[in-house]
């Protein structure tokens, strides 16, 4: 029991609320993290991708878990980022000793490579990542308020650019902001 107890620690990520709104109430991070997965799967399988599909699918399982222990961190023109880094570094190291073996190290490993960036499909999991808010917030207009094309490509576009089809997705659908008055431009 004391194995399925720490393993109800990841059901904590279903209470983290993300500033993206779902009808009438916030997003969760793990709602997020779903999503997430169904983006990559629809861009490696159509554009048939040569990335590893389950080390992505397992980075986008656990990416947000930290935000069990440090809290979801929003992207906004008017929200700083500062000690996001430390905060979550830190909240990692805790839920570490929290989970159970082996997922413990496993979740602390995908957490540092998704963090560092090394690899092909953690720059993959980082682009789905920025790019699922995006879609995710198309369908909430006046959570736009605010945002310009300028912020979003400065925060956004450099993630993109290793994957062609992401970057083309990305275009279109700024276009698509852009003629239907998403952002303050």
């Amino acid at each position: 029991m004391d194995e399925i107890n720490k393993l109800r620690l990841f059901n904590q990520l279903k209470s983290i609320n993300r500033i993206n709104s779902v009808s009438n109430r916030k997003e969760s991070s793990a709602e997020h993290s779903w999503s997430c997965l169904i983006l990559a799967d629809y861009f490696l399988s159509k554009f048939n991708l040569q990335i590893n599909r389950l080390k992505v699918y397992e980075l986008l399982m656990y990416h947000d878990v930290v935000e069990i222990e440090a809290g979801d961190t929003p992207l906004g023109p008017e929200l700083k980022l500062s000690g996001k880094k430390e905060k979550e570094d830190k909240a990692a190291k805790f839920l570490q000793k929290k989970l159970p073996k082996p997922l413990n190290d496993k979740f602390l490993g995908l957490f540092n490579e998704f963090e560092e960036q090394k690899t092909v499909e953690a720059r993959f999991t980082k682009a789905i990542d920025a790019l699922d808010a995006i879609v995710h917030e198309l369908s909430y207009k006046k959570d736009w308020q605010g945002w310009t094309e300028k912020f979003l490509v400065e925060k956004k576009l450099h993630l993109f650019e290793e994957f062609p089809e992401i970057k083309a997705t990305f275009k279109t659908i700024l276009k698509f902001m852009k003629k239907e008055k998403y952002l303050n431009d």
